[in-house]
């Protein structure tokens, strides 16, 4: 279920870059099998967010450590 309570934009990771290949492609554009955020924390690919009938962004079914990146990636951080 999406949350009216949960800004969709406090998921994600801004100012991400890529880091390693490209594992696929959505709408055109390159999934990259790794990100690092600004703060040079690294992140896994890990699925594509779900949206709801209305185009919503299912952010409660992240889990702890996930985030995302645009174009609805899932990316989990790297221990």
């Amino acid at each position: 279920m999406v949350s009216r309570s949960l800004p969709h934009e406090y998921f994600f990771l801004n100012g991400s870059r890529s880091d390693g290949p490209v594992i696929g492609h959505i709408d055109g554009r390159p999934i990259p099998a790794r990100v690092i955020d600004t703060r040079g924390s690294r992140y896994r690919f890990v699925g594509v967010a779900r949206r709801d009938r209305r185009g919503r962004l299912d952010v409660s079914a992240l889990r702890k450590n996930e985030w995302l990146v645009v174009p609805d990636l899932i990316y989990a951080a790297v221990a």
